[in-house]
């Protein structure tokens, strides 16, 4: 069987839908027979002997290799005392340390393929590392690694690169691999949408959270942060707040102090702090205790959303589901039957979706039950069956050619 290596800069226990759905994918990989390494690119302030930046683990039959990676904050170096460095000269360092550690591990271990869990810094030092080495290479665009990070004048050549020197190219939902094949590489013919799948034996829940919630539970889940788009929510429930009796749940954790202090804020003028319930940082397990607590979920996501996994579970435990029409969330919702979609950015549309399931539980229930015959489509089987497909085109062979006598997979919990 091939040695493959996965490089991501998330992983278990990070925080992050690309650290969950790289370590799905490589148990996926991993219980087909394939010999699956993951390095995973941790940032640190110094840098360290290649034989002290690397911790190596055996996990669930996927061989985890932990780098730390020096990577230094270059705008504490601005304060009064400080030397002064520059974003650009940290970047460059944090590349050439990733691609020093690429180098020896493909030295010694001769990988078949090299797989970049998004564009940067996982797929550009794939890429380059692969062709360098004279392997081959898969990169896998998740969401802001295209949508960001194209119009990013010091990673936008990074990512034009990934895209470039790639075998193949995968990604979450077409809308990202339209982005990247019209406004950055021509990747027609070697390129395919994998969508998220959620295992079964992850879909159930504990012991209910103790929380002081009234009337009907809104809100959101997973990891909070501007793209998501929470103000357009925040603004059609103001709008709403003297009409019906709610409780606005946040479940989960805001990306940094910063952003938390922006949404928090916005609560306050919104006067919607009185409603509000934020959980802080959950495990998954957690997080599925949580969903049975909403009435309604809404995910308002801007732009480069991927295929975003708190939605996916959420839909598997039957919730009603208000998202937005960005990234793979078309995709996977289907308008008035699994779900309701709104324009990103139009809270008088969030509105109008909220009132319509706030007048009508058996509109939620409707929509509940239909969000989850839809996520039993996205099983685990097919999108093992989509990975088995890329990665015998890339090698070619037989990768995994026993799979379709394998009816289950091996749990990944």
């Amino acid at each position: 069987m091939p040695r493959i290596c996965i490089l991501t800069s998330q992983y278990p226990p990070d925080m992050g839908g690309v650290g969950h759905s790289c370590h799905r994918v490589a148990n996926y990989l991993a219980s087909q027979g394939l010999d699956v390494h993951v390095l995973h690119f941790r940032k640190f302030p110094e840098s360290l002997p290649i034989d002290e930046a690397v911790e190596m683990t055996s996990e669930g039959g996927v061989t985890v290799r932990r780098a730390r990676i020096c990577h230094p904050d270059w705008r504490a170096s601005h304060a009064p005392g400080g030397k002064r460095t520059s974003e650009s000269e940290v970047l460059t360092r944090y590349n050439r340390e990733m691609f020093e550690i690429v180098s020896a591990l493909q030295t010694r271990h001769r990988f078949d393929l090299l797989h970049g869990f998004f564009l940067y810094p996982a797929g550009f030092i794939a890429t380059t590392a692969a062709r360098y080495h004279g392997t081959k290479s898969i990169v896998s665009i998740r969401g802001n690694d295209i949508g960001k990070y194209m119009l990013d004048p010091l990673r936008m050549e990074f990512v034009a690169s990934s895209l470039r020197n790639s075998d193949y190219v995968t990604s979450v939902a077409a809308s990202l691999l339209d982005m990247a094949d019209r406004a950055i590489h021509d990747i027609s013919g070697r390129s395919r949408v994998i969508l998220n799948s959620i295992p079964p034996e992850q879909v159930k829940s504990g012991a209910k959270p103790d929380l002081r919630l009234r009337g009907t539970v809104i809100g959101t889940a997973g990891l909070m942060r501007y793209k998501k788009g929470l103000v357009y929510l925040f603004k059609a429930l103001a709008r709403l707040r003297y009409r019906y009796e709610f409780t606005l749940l946040l479940a989960g954790d805001f990306f940094n102090p910063e952003e938390e202090q922006i949404h928090l804020r916005q609560l306050d003028e919104l006067g919607l702090r009185d409603r509000t319930v934020i959980t802080g940082r959950l495990s998954r397990a957690e997080m599925f205790d949580h969903f049975p607590l909403y009435d309604v979920l809404v995910f308002p996501s801007l732009f480069a959303e991927g295929c975003p996994l708190s939605m996916m579970e959420a839909m598997t435990m039957g919730r009603a589901i208000i998202g937005s029409r960005t990234g793979a969330i078309p995709e996977i919702l289907k308008d008035g039957e699994s779900g309701l979609l709104v324009e990103p950015g139009d809270s008088e549309a969030i509105e109008r979706a909220l009132v319509r399931l706030l007048e009508s539980p058996n509109e939620r229930k409707r929509l509940g039950a239909g969000a989850r015959a839809r996520s039993s489509e996205l099983s685990p089987e097919h999108e093992l069956g989509e990975w088995l497909e890329v990665y015998r085109e890339v090698l070619g062979g037989h990768v995994g050619a026993e799979f379709e006598s394998r009816p289950r997979l091996v749990s990944t919990a």
